[in-house]
């Protein structure tokens, strides 16, 4: 038999990488490839192992996000290639472009992508392929897509013709408008969780960085010359730019709210993802001096120290850490990886094989992404870094349901807390029988809000004290504060102290009427705020309405007053729309979401929805799935019963009873006093 040289081995491979470079040359050159999308389907490895490993190193990466939850990787690369991948690196799809896809986001919610190539394509698809679509023009500079994809928007240019503009598309790729800008060199688009998502972007103008702020029409809610946009945060409340050296903080109206001077050029902003008043400003400096510091919203500097040049920062998802890496002044192709608590001290330390050159953070509690330079993609699992007293941190659920439980020897009482945007939001807690629950429920309001909550204290100070006289036979309730609560700095915080005072004895239906009293005095300033003539009315709605509202990673539901609008449909059709406008900006809520009618009666009310309420509730889903329907079913149904005289209520589909998968809540619920909101677990 004849030996088979060595050589030979190599000859064949060398033929077949030629086979292969000519397949995708050709591929290159196929006009259909971009105006159809080729698509390479995952294969299947028998070990398991990442196929990531074996397809995609040393590849350049044009640009890498993930989703909220982390259940989906995006990336594009220099290959002409876009790629999605799951948690556990296995590759879902591929689609190969003509040009460079240099632009590729994934929504928050994780159900859609939206890539933009050198060659002018705007390409979006949902990430089953199911439903896409593409749109051709001038080269494509910058994409931006809302968290639930209702919004695209893409900044464009022909620099040879001096032709820039930024597009805004909806979801069903149809143009809303083009407007025409300078070189677009940030661009931002911020949540439909506000009432109004805006458009933010930095455009060059005679070689001057201008900031625009734009509405969904296309119109200039405001600018600022000299400035260029570095940071938004997550829902878009709160913005940060710069002008050389200077720091400014605004709102979403464009208003001012604090500056500060730096040492430094700031490269690199971060918002706390729980508290937007406070942010991470990092530049560079010649020497070992403090280049990394931490502010809130007072101008205050909470700590500073060095970090090398170079590094790459991100908060943990729950804002109580801070993850650092750096190279550049490590041993080569070794990246070291610091964990700083919110402190700035060093809590921990690593090593990682790679050059890291890209670091994200999604909503995952404790799974981070890096990316090296030569387009290797890992994940880092924090939970044995982060500990609390030497145990794991829990992960703490998203949301917690509306029950009516309660044991023999307790009551629950309803406390009003704060989050990062000084919204107040009720939570229902556990206390033991007493013979003065309303003296209870004001030490637990002073105790605070649990650690795991994502709330914030409105009194400041546990050594505050509040006396309480109850008269049953009219319901006068008395309230002697101590001075240090009277007195409280800041027109914020002491609004936030008095109004949660305030609802948290309201929730007591037996109350009538409220008196404040310093030393048995009647007061006239609370803090920076007037107390109109006493007695005060006790804070009570008329038509409530039940939204939800995001805090840190946890929903909660907020208690507001439904608006009075003049419109064919009865008031509680009104109110129950109002709920469902809210909950579709919410990335797990379809935006076409939509109450057909409400039928009423004294036995049963039946709430009539289209069949996108079908999104709300996949099959197998995991537990965070099942709680976000029920804060959706919670506020409807709590918006029902609280605006009508039925003891039961039902959610219909197109007109049809429903019954939702195995393991969601019923869509078919009986009024049940006392109820508890939010409450603590």
């Amino acid at each position: 038999m004849k030996r088979i040289q060595p050589y030979f081995y190599i000859v064949s491979l060398a033929g077949l990488f030629l086979l292969a470079g000519l397949t995708l040359f050709g591929i290159s050159l196929f006009p259909a490839a971009e105006s159809n999308g080729i698509t390479v389907d995952p294969q299947t490895h028998g070990e398991g192992e990442a196929l990531y490993d074996l397809w995609f190193t040393s590849t350049g990466i044009y640009d890498l996000n993930v989703d909220h939850a982390l259940s989906g990787i995006l990336f594009s690369t220099d290959k002409n290639t876009v790629s999605l991948l799951d948690r556990d690196r296995k590759l879902r799809w591929e689609k190969v472009f003509t040009t460079a896809p240099q632009q590729a986001k994934i929504s928050s919610c994780g159900n859609y992508a939206v890539v933009g190539t050198s060659g002018g394509r705007l390409y979006f698809t949902s990430v089953d392929q199911q439903n896409w679509w593409a749109n051709e023009g001038d080269p494509v500079d910058l994409i931006a897509i809302s968290p639930n994809a209702s919004w695209i928007v893409a900044a464009r240019s022909q620099p040879d013709q001096d032709l820039y503009h930024v597009d805004l598309f909806n979801q069903a790729g149809e143009l809303q408008w083009s407007a025409a800008t300078g070189p677009i060199t940030e661009l931002y688009l911020s949540s439909e969780y506000l009432e109004q998502a805006n458009i933010y972007y930095t455009a060059l103008e005679e070689g001057q960085p201008v900031i625009y702020a734009l509405n969904l029409e296309g119109d200039v809610i405001w600018s600022y010359e000299g400035q260029s946009l570095i940071a938004v945060s997550r829902h878009g409340s709160r913005l940060v730019a710069v002008q050389s050296n200077r720091l400014i903080v605004y709102d979403s109206l464009g208003y001012e709210l604090w500056s500060a001077t730096l040492p430094f050029e700031a490269e690199t902003v971060l918002f706390n993802p729980q508290n937007y008043n406070r942010i991470l400003v990092y530049g560079s400096r010649e020497g070992a001096l403090e280049n990394l510091f931490y502010f809130d919203l007072a101008e205050d500097i909470l700590w500073a120290k060095y970090i090398a040049a170079g590094s790459l920062f991100s908060f943990t998802a729950d804002g109580q850490h801070i993850v650092a890496s750096s190279w550049g002044h490590y041993k080569e192709d070794y990246t070291q990886m610091i964990l700083l608590d919110r402190n700035g001290v060093e809590s921990n330390s690593w090593e990682v094989a790679m050059r890291v050159e890209r670091l994200i953070v999604s909503g995952h509690p404790h799974l981070i992404v890096v990316c090296g330079e030569d387009g290797y993609i890992d994940l880092i699992d924090l939970k044995l870094l982060i500990s609390l007293n030497g145990a794991v941190a829990p992960e703490v659920p998203i949301y917690s349901p509306v029950t009516t439980d309660l044991r023999a020897d307790e009551t629950k009482t309803t406390l009003y807390f704060v989050n990062e945007t000084a919204d107040l939001i009720p939570v229902t807690r556990a206390v033991s029988l007493t013979e003065n629950p309303m003296r209870a429920a004001l030490d637990e309001l002073i105790r605070g809000p649990a650690r795991d909550s994502s709330l914030y204290r409105t009194i400041p100070d546990k050594d505050i004290y509040i006396e309480v006289d109850f008269k049953p036979e009219n319901g006068s309730l008395f309230l002697d504060l101590s001075p240090e609560l009277v007195q409280l700095n800041g027109s914020t915080q002491s609004i936030a102290a008095l109004d949660s005072l305030l609802w948290t004895v309201s929730s007591f239906s037996e109350v009538k009427e409220i008196y404040l009293t310093l030393e048995n005095e009647p007061i006239a300033i609370f803090g920076d705020r007037p107390i109109p003539d006493q007695p005060l009315t006790p804070k009570r709605l008329e038509r409530p309405i039940y939204i939800p509202i995001l805090s840190g990673n946890r929903y909660y539901l907020l208690i507001r007053e439904g608006a009075e609008e003049n419109t064919e449909e009865t008031e509680l059709e009104n109110l129950v729309g109002q709920v469902l406008h809210t909950f579709r900006s919410l990335p797990f809520v379809p935006s076409d979401l939509s109450l057909i009618d409400i039928n009423v009666t004294s036995e049963l009310t039946q709430i009539n929805l289209n069949s996108s309420i079908h999104v709300v509730f996949p099959e197998e889903a995991a537990e965070k799935e099942r709680l976000l329907a029920a804060l959706l079913l919670d506020a409807i149904f709590l918006t029902v019963f609280e605006n009508s005289h039925s003891l039961r209520a039902e959610i219909l589909v197109e007109g049809e009873s429903w019954i939702p998968p195995v393991g969601y809540p019923s869509t078919n619920r009986f009024f049940r006093q006392p109820y508890f909101i939010n409450p603590e677990q």
